[in-house]
């Protein structure tokens, strides 16, 4: 390459990325400014009392070893108490007026192969999507997969013999599953149009809202090149705070965040084994999703949303 070509071709784009990654200009009145970008908060950093709520979250949720709440958090859940509450806690289930599933499809797929093929899938075909593969894709993200016996559990006549919590298909800490999974049915074989919460012990759906209940699917989120009028459904991943912060306490918040990562992903290589597609949204309404899947946004919070579609 000669120095003219450089000149013309190479240097431009460099300096402005040197530009960009250097070029800082601040503002001492950023936090009157009614739009706050997220790169005008970084760059206000300096000099304004204006942080970054991820920073701060980040700076304190671990503060020091000295601090010994989490500690004391978790060895109360040892409690004789506190095992027999976990133990029961799935009670909640038995109620009426659900929609029992099929049961899964035994999805026999080369993990590796899954992995490596797995993308974002943003185009679909407007096809229904079974009740059974709805099913399998519910049951391998959130639904129960084992037992574990617990000790120090008390036996009471009211409450029967508790003597094991469920297990789930993805990973959550302490077994708490704090991450509440809600589905928006739009193109599902045998399944109304509607909002609707899974139940993994009774691998059902509990109705929430029907079809003349619903907003305009497009209302939503900012969907961009997502084809949503064609996908199959959406599901919202709803974070229950008190389920796991009163044993981890700020720390809750990271371990709700992997733990609807953790089924985000067994959703995603599901559909990939399954020959569906599946997206994350980043830019959905929170506020106008936990009113359509019934979260008080108080201590209920929509954290995730995925499309599916065949």
């Amino acid at each position: 390459m000669t120095v003219a070509n450089f000149l013309e071709r190479e240097l431009p784009t460099i300096s402005d990325i040197v530009t960009f990654c250097n070029n800082l200009p601040m503002s001492p009145y950023a936090d009157t400014t009614v739009v706050k970008s997220p790169e005008a908060v970084f760059r206000g950093l300096v000099l304004s009392q204006n942080r970054l709520l991820a920073e701060e979250y980040l700076l304190n949720f671990r503060r020091s070893e000295a601090d010994l709440g989490v500690v004391i958090g978790v060895n109360n859940y040892t409690l004789p108490m506190a095992v027999g509450a976990l133990a029961n806690r799935d009670l909640e289930e038995d109620v009426d007026e659900l929609i029992p599933l099929p049961a899964y499809k035994n999805v026999k797929a080369p993990i590796g192969a899954v992995i490596r093929s797995r993308r974002s899938v943003r185009h679909y075909s407007g096809k229904k999507i079974s009740l059974q593969d709805l099913s399998t894709l519910l049951f391998h993200a959130g639904g129960i997969t084992g037992q574990l016996r617990t000790e120090n559990a008390p036996e009471t006549v009211a409450l029967g013999k508790s003597d094991h919590v469920d297990l789930r298909a993805a990973a959550s800490a302490g077994a708490l599953y704090a991450i509440d999974l809600f589905l928006l049915a739009l193109n599902v074989e045998g399944l109304a149009s509607g909002a609707y919460r899974y139940l993994p012990k009774q691998n059902s759906l509990k109705p929430i809202k029907d079809a003349g209940s619903l907003p305009n699917v497009n209302s939503l989120a900012q969907f961009g090149e997502i084809e949503v009028e064609k996908a199959g459904f959406m599901l919202g991943f709803v974070y229950n705070l008190f389920e796991n912060a009163r044993k981890y306490g700020d720390v809750g918040l990271a371990f709700a965040f992997s733990e609807a990562g953790a089924m985000a992903a067994h959703i995603h290589l599901l559909c990939t084994a399954l020959g569906f597609g599946s997206c994350d949204v980043g830019s959905f309404s929170k506020n106008r999703f936990e009113r359509l899947f019934d979260a008080d946004g108080i201590s209920r919070h929509m954290l995730q949303l995925t499309v599916v579609g065949g």
